[in-house]
């Protein structure tokens, strides 16, 4: 299997909720470990699945992680397809709340039963990120057309609004949204399984780590200051209480490595 990375971007009515498809095939040195995001990721591996906490992965796998870090080791030559979601918008594809997916990686087939393993066989005989493309559009605009939550698109403009600023205030937000700061709250974390401060930590983390891994000559402690941490003990007291490593073992992973990050599609505020 040759070595290839490729990014495609989903039709457009996909793109609000679908950041991007992506895939791996061949041998890459994979970092040690899988920190926390804000968003979900879904991988059909057409591969040798590689190994999650020491067990060899699903063949279609769902992973959201938000409140510890996992392990991740090759187990053999890789090829999979990955679809990148954004924050808070794997509810807008499933009928569980995202609370229950939270911090564990979930088999695809016990969120979509019987039709995953189709299309984990037509992702595997594609021909071409192309091909692999077209089949997760029209899987996941049949689930859209099943599961969006329309009533629900208001929060995500302010998700995504935290997500890019994740030193907005609260309060703002609860403006915007025309609610009280309570009920802000309380519709936030009802709907992402996690509430706006959490959410907006894990969203610093994540770019800070995205960052370090684009940037491999940049200073640690630059990159966090640049993110709005305080000094470095701030830095790295919320790194263990995210990830439960130190900064330097997560960033040490990375450097040299193949990673799961890629730019951002707009800068961050």
């Amino acid at each position: 299997m040759h070595q290839q990375c490729w990014h495609l971007r989903p039709t457009a009515q996909l793109r609000p909720f679908i950041d991007r498809y992506w895939g791996w095939e061949g041998n890459h040195p994979l970092p040690p470990l899988l920190p926390p995001g804000t968003g979900s990721e879904c991988i059909f591996h057409y591969g040798t699945p590689y190994l999650l906490d020491g067990r060899q992965s699903p063949r279609a796998v769902i992973l959201s992680l938000r409140t510890r870090a996992i392990a991740i080791e090759g187990n053999g030559p890789l090829g999979f397809v990955a679809v990148r979601f954004r924050g808070g918008s794997l509810r807008h594809f499933c009928g569980q709340s995202l609370a229950q997916l939270h911090d564990q990686y979930w088999p695809a087939p016990a969120i979509w039963g019987e039709s995953t393993e189709h299309l984990s066989d037509r992702l595997a005989q594609a021909i071409g990120p192309a091909m692999r493309a077209s089949a997760l559009d029209q899987f996941f605009l049949a689930r859209l057309g099943q599961h969006e939550d329309r009533s629900g698109r208001g929060l995500d403009v302010l998700l995504d609004k935290l997500y890019y600023a994740p030193g907005t205030a609260i309060e703002t937000l609860a403006e915007e949204s025309g609610w009280t700061r309570r009920h802000f709250q309380r519709k936030f974390t009802d709907t992402y399984g996690l509430g706006p401060k959490q959410f907006a930590r894990i969203a610093r983390l994540g770019h800070t780590l995205r960052m370090l891994a684009l940037s491999p000559g940049m200073p640690a402690l630059d990159a966090a200051m640049r993110m709005g941490y305080f000094d470095q003990p701030h830095f790295i007291h919320e790194t263990r209480a995210l990830t439960g490593h130190t900064p330097q073992a997560i960033i040490a992973g990375m450097r040299g490595k193949s990673h799961f990050y890629n730019p951002p599609s707009r800068p961050i505020a």
